[in-house]
């Protein structure tokens, strides 16, 4: 494997966990709809510690834990009081995803 190869590799895991972060989060503030839409983890994420997330990567980062089941999607459209609007397609955290980030936080030994 060449050295950007692990980069990228890097870079992707970081995605797929604050992922996996942000949905956790969401889900334990939750004060209306459950789950995150695309538009908004993709800008969550750029906001946070990855500025410099394409979308081709972000939709990578989403297929994978599609793919893994750690987390699922949502399609129904529902009125979200606390975003002002209908919200329609949209992301939450699956159970392996909740394991996951819980052996990882285990791993690195905090809370981030």
């Amino acid at each position: 494997m060449s050295e950007a190869d692990e980069e990228r590799a890097v870079e992707l895991h970081l995605e797929l966990l604050e992922v996996l972060r942000l949905l956790n989060r969401a889900e334990v503030e939750r004060s209306g709809v459950e789950g995150l839409e695309h538009r908004e983890l993709l800008t969550l994420l750029r906001r946070g510690p990855c500025p410099f997330v394409t979308p081709e990567g972000f939709d990578r980062a989403i297929d994978t834990l599609l793919g893994n089941r750690m987390i699922r999607e949502l399609d129904d459209l529902e009125y979200a009081w606390d975003r002002g609007r209908t919200v329609g397609r949209r992301y939450a955290l699956a159970l392996e995803g909740k394991e996951y980030l819980l052996e990882d936080t285990q791993k690195s030994g905090r809370i981030q």
